[in-house]
């Protein structure tokens, strides 16, 4: 690509009047950079290591220390946008799908995906990371995202999954955690998810036209919970009426809380927000407060892991 070519599209300023006038690839991991290609950054710190590797340009959204007159210096007011703008331009002529998914049908789709969907492209919400991802992208691709607003900067007619509610029969709770049912032809006997997802369920699995190995279902980690005693202690599944749940996405949080409290009446239910609590603080409620279900907002069910066992540990070795 030409170094104008470039510069037009990314809505740049040309800083200096290089001695080169093309470039051959466009990064923005730094370690995929080689001789002759264009470098986006926002950082003056990695600016030498690029060019040590043999940028032509590098792409920044501020004033830069030019420490080489001879490769193309090119000033951005947004860099997310000019990134945005090269993928739009690189993928505008290959036939890909776009498609804009709610976060659950996200989390399915990537416990699901494998080597064999090669088609399907699952993007990360990290603008540099996804730029990697569909740098080399190729036809009859189908890239799904959460981010509407990024889908629509980089790709045309991007279509929006709308939540479906399907037929469902024979339904069977066998507790909030291990349902059963019946959709169309096919028995779903004692899967690990809660009522509340079976839609996003069961539309993943349409999309791909049942072709999913159902025991990677139980990789999906939303309302996982983690039973503990009267000590605090994790125990097994199901061994005490005193579980936590916990997740850091507000959004999910709502759809789970709200699911817990019509589904889980002969409880105690009890909301943490722990946003702004550190990890003793988080413990001491825990510790203190009285529940049979104790949903954690602000935070994964791992760092709620890590905080008992961490405790248990210490109160175990003062002993």
């Amino acid at each position: 690509m030409q170094i104008t070519a470039l510069t037009d599209i990314v809505e740049g300023k040309l800083l200096n009047t290089p001695a080169i006038s093309f470039i051959t690839q466009i990064h923005t991991n730094i370690s995929k950079i080689n001789e002759g290609d264009a470098f986006f950054t926002s950082k003056q710190s990695k600016i030498e290591v690029a060019i040590e590797k043999g940028a032509f340009s590098i792409i920044v959204d501020f004033e830069p220390n030019i420490v080489d007159d001879e490769i193309a210096w090119i000033k951005v007011d947004n860099l997310n946008k000019a990134i945005s703008n090269i993928l739009r331009y690189k993928l505008l002529n290959n036939n890909i799908k776009y498609i804009h998914t709610n976060k659950i049908f996200f989390k399915f789709l990537n416990i699901f995906k494998t080597k064999e969907m090669s088609h399907v492209v699952s993007l990360t919400n990290n603008l540099s990371n996804d730029f990697e991802l569909l740098n080399s992208c190729e036809n009859d691709k189908l890239i799904f995202g959460t981010n509407l607003k990024f889908l629509n900067a980089i790709g045309t007619n991007v279509l929006t999954l709308k939540h479906e509610n399907y037929d469902i029969k024979n339904l069977t709770s066998h507790s909030l955690f291990e349902t059963s049912f019946s959709h169309k032809d096919k028995f779903f006997d004692k899967l690990k998810l809660p009522t509340v997802y079976i839609d996003d369920l069961l539309q993943q699995l349409e999309l791909f036209e049942y072709k999913l190995d159902m025991r990677k279902l139980n990789n999906f980690d939303l309302f996982k919970p983690i039973f503990i005693n009267k000590s605090n202690q994790i125990v097994n599944f199901g061994q005490t009426n005193k579980f936590i749940l916990a997740n850091k996405d507000i959004e999910i949080c709502d759809i789970e809380i709200n699911y817990l409290k019509n589904h889980y009446s002969y409880g105690e239910i009890e909301v943490l927000n722990v946003e702004k609590l550190n990890n003793n603080e988080i413990f001491q409620n825990i510790k203190n407060l009285k529940f049979n279900a104790l949903y954690i907002v602000g935070c994964d069910i791992k760092k709620i892991i890590d905080i008992l066992e961490q405790n248990y540990t210490t109160h175990t070795l003062t002993i």
